[in-house]
This record gives C-alpha cells, sequence and structure tokens, in this order.
C-alpha cells in the first residue's frame, strides 16, 4: 500500500529542502504546502484562485486525501504550525497510516533571520550558484528576544502534540537534513527500502555565522550572551 506522509514544521525549518531532497528520489513526491492560506501550493505550481481556495478549506480532510493520491510509492505533503486548524485539530488525527516528520531548527535566532530576510527580499529559496540573501538586518534585541521566544514555544506546543498521536513519526533537526544517514532514516520511516543518494538544488541563503547576517550583531550577543544562547550566533552548521 502507497505511503502518505506530512513534513510537520514552523516556516524556514528546513521543510523545503527536505522536500526538494525526497524529490530527488523517483519513488517519492513531495507536492509541497497546499494549505498556505493564500495558495494551494502543488511542488511550485500555484493556486491563488478563491474559488479553489474555498473549497479546500470546507473540505480539509477530503482535499488532502485527493492531494496524496498519486500512486507514488510515497507521496506527501508540508503542513506548518499557521496552516488550516481542522488539520491538527481533526484531519492527522482521523488519518492514522500517515507518517509524520517533524523538522525542528534548534537555532530560534538562524530562523528568524532567515525568514527576515526572506520577507524583505520577496526571495524564500535560492539554487546553486545563486547570490545569497543580504545580510544586513536591522533588528532590535528586545525584537529579536519576541520572535525567537515565539518560534521556540510554537514548536514545543507542536512537538506536545505530535506526542499524543499514535502514527509512525520521525524527528529531524535542519542540521541533520544534509546528513546521508538523514536519508536513511527517512526511506525507513517512509516504509521504503534503500534508494539512491538524495540531492538538492537548494542551497543555503544566509551567512552561516549568524551574527554577519545583522548590522549591528553586538546587542543582539549581549542578549543572548547574557540569556545562555550566546551560540545561536554562531556557525549553525
Amino acid at each position: 500500500m502507497p505511503c502518505r506522509f506530512l513534513l510537520v514544521g514552523l516556516p524556514r525549518s528546513g521543510t523545503t529542502w527536505l522536500q526538494t531532497l525526497l524529490n530527488s528520489d523517483p519513488r517519492i513526491l513531495c507536492r509541497g504546502e497546499p494549505f498556505d492560506a493564500w495558495q494551494i501550493d502543488d511542488n511550485g505550481k500555484k493556486t491563488r484562485d478563491l474559488p479553489a481556495l474555498i473549497a479546500r478549506d470546507a473540505d480539509p480532510g477530503a482535499f488532502l486525501d485527493a492531494f496524496l493520491d498519486t500512486g507514488h510509492a510515497a507521496t506527501g505533503v508540508k503542513v506548518l504550525f499557521q496552516h488550516h486548524p481542522a488539520l491538527l485539530q481533526r484531519v492527522i488525527p482521523d488519518r492514522p497510516d500517515l507518517v509524520l516528520i517533524h523538522v525542528t531548527r534548534e537555532n530560534r535566532l538562524a530562523q528568524f533571520a532567515s525568514l527576515r530576510a526572506a520577507q524583505l527580499s520577496g526571495k524564500w529559496t535560492a539554487t546553486d550558484g545563486a547570490p545569497a540573501a543580504p545580510h544586513a538586518l536591522e533588528v532590535d534585541p528586545r525584537w529579536a528576544a519576541e520572535m525567537t521566544n515565539e518560534l521556540e514555544t510554537r514548536d514545543f506546543l507542536l512537538a506536545r502534540y505530535l506526542d499524543t498521536l499514535p502514527h509512525r513519526r520521525l524527528t529531524l533537526r535542519y542540521t541533520e537534513l544534509a546528513a546521508p544517514e538523514t536519508q536513511a532514516r527517512v526511506t525507513e520511516a517512509l516504509g521504503l527500502p534503500p534508494g539512491p543518494p538524495m540531492s538538492t538544488p537548494l542551497s543555503k541563503q544566509g551567512a552561516n555565522v549568524i551574527a554577519d547576517r545583522f548590522a549591528d550583531p553586538a546587542p543582539l550577543r549581549a542578549y543572548f550572551e547574557g540569556t545562555g544562547r550566546g551560540h545561536w550566533l554562531d556557525a549553525e552548521i
């Protein structure tokens, strides 16, 4: 029986990176982010038609079932924290066959910086050889504290929610996604035998040393070092 799976996480946690890795295996299709409030994203093909969005949100369970019926050995989608609440409330619990892959990014400052840079540039992904996103973010440390606290709390709540479910589940850290052993863990979680090496056309958008993404990192370092999280400004990978 074909495997149905969800990549679950917060924005800028690495779900898109993992999506492209999975899609390099011809047995697997991760179709993207179909429950974005603004559009139905089918692996880059985007529909913003309002009647289509209304039909999707009127019955998200039926929409998900149809979307996952592709004939591949494993088909999945991305489900992010801010998507339709019915997904967490009833759609996922009512479908215990779904395999859940929870992607989490432990460096919340890097996650916030990535989100902010994408919002400012309008560029949410970069391919190999593409210029990196600008690294001169103007950020007050109090705003950084607010946003990183929110990200950490959301991921904490998401993880606790996932703990209540009987589904088969794999949790992956952002820093693990490029590791060859991670690919084996993912295919095993999807019930597939080992396959060819996975690859992605995406490249990291920001400087790996997170302090280099900010116009004035000194106040940020003072705050995060003072609160025991100074390592968030160092190299992430």
